[in-house]
């Protein structure tokens, strides 16, 4: 579950609203995105959500800052393309923590140091909010070639919701990350016990 600054805003929504309500729920690991605020609030909201999800026993990491992961605590970090190596971020963090990192393409996951990371997410599988606006889905071929490269646990991410998550399922991947789709629904808590349910059927 992505917890996205920005969404929580086009919302709305106050973001430790919406991450206390998340920590009541199913999920397994919460990722709070935050790429328009500084590194003074990141940081403090950072921690007051560490609190909160170490409380209910989730897994928390931080989007593109291993620095920030660090000093507010979280469980780990995701990393994107300009952000700093997996295995400067394993540095950072320790061999403890989580290191996460989104694939786009067969070229970015042949240049992934595996041994370093913990998961990948691949995508966009669809058209998503959180994506940049020229970020094409991926084709079926793509995905499964990506996927025959990878040894680590993937997460599908991109677009993902209540309707098209079948299509996910059926290339293999049993784990999904979600933002928008729950966000933005009138009871987040339902839609992720749906979306939970559709995992299970393939767990």
């Amino acid at each position: 579950m992505v917890i996205d600054e920005k969404i929580a805003k086009e919302l709305n929504q106050k973001i430790l609203n919406l991450a206390r309500e998340i920590a009541a729920s199913s999920v397994d690991l919460v990722q709070l995105r935050a790429k328009n605020t500084n590194d003074t609030q990141y940081l403090s909201l950072a921690k007051k959500l560490t609190v909160l999800f170490k409380k209910k026993n989730k897994i928390f990491i931080v989007n593109d800052r291993a620095d920030i992961a660090y000093l507010s605590g979280a469980n780990g970090v995701h990393l994107g393309a300009s952000d700093v190596s997996e295995e400067e971020a394993r540095i950072i963090l320790g061999k403890k923590a989580i290191v996460g990192k989104t694939i786009h393409s067969l070229k970015e996951i042949k240049s992934t140091s595996q041994s370093a990371v913990d998961y990948l997410s691949l995508g966009p599988f669809f058209e998503s909010k959180t994506k940049q606006p020229n970020r094409r889905p991926l084709t079926r071929k793509e995905i499964n070639r990506i996927i025959s490269e990878n040894e680590k646990l993937i997460f599908a991410i991109g677009g993902i919701n209540l309707y098209n998550i079948d299509s996910v399922l059926k290339s293999g991947i049993k784990n999904v990350a979600v933002s928008s789709s729950v966000l933005s629904a009138t009871h987040p808590l339902k839609k992720i016990e749906e979306l939970k349910r559709c995992l299970k059927k393939v767990s």
